[in-house]
């Protein structure tokens, strides 16, 4: 567990489940502790439940739609359009991107997709930010390559290989 406060109980049962949290409830009450009721309940894999960041569910386990806006902040942060696009800002986004990457594609995680599209909402926030504008014109003008070289690290490349 990566917190001592977030936790999940797996069961093979609706029966079982409200006896784990019973079981849970007067655990934490000798120790002066209650469970949040806006975060506790009971749900079945099939229906998917929300944990660390993550959405895990039978079919996926991706990045919860408020981790994907915290890492978009973070970046519109670091990147106003009012400056210009220099080693320094992809100096400070790197580990922006680094951090976002290696919590968000552990072996179980099927995130591919979404790290993807946030390389390509990246690209475009970087590009807008080089021309101080965004038009659909500007993406051809700086090339992937050019942020390449410039020394950005891309979130997609972190994931695990499909093959090995």
């Amino acid at each position: 567990m990566r917190y001592a406060d977030d936790f999940v109980v797996l069961t093979q049962s609706k029966a079982q489940a409200e006896e784990a949290l019973a079981s849970v409830e007067q655990t934490l009450e000798k120790l002066g502790l209650k469970l949040s009721p806006d975060k506790t309940r009971i749900t079945t894999y099939k229906g998917g439940y929300s944990f660390l960041g993550f959405v895990l569910s039978r079919r996926s386990r991706r990045m919860r739609d408020n981790s994907v806006k915290k890492f978009q902040d973070k970046v519109r942060e670091l990147t106003p359009r009012h400056h210009n696009l220099d080693a320094t800002v992809i100096e400070k986004l790197n580990p922006v991107i680094r951090g976002t990457a290696l919590y968000f594609t552990p072996p179980w995680a099927t995130t591919r997709w979404q790290l993807s599209r946030m390389d390509g909402w990246l690209r475009m926030r970087l590009r807008a930010m080089w021309s101080k504008r965004k038009r659909i014109t500007d993406n051809y003008r700086l090339r992937n390559k050019k942020l390449a070289q410039l020394g950005l690290l891309s979130l997609s490349s972190f994931c695990p290989n499909k093959t090995s």
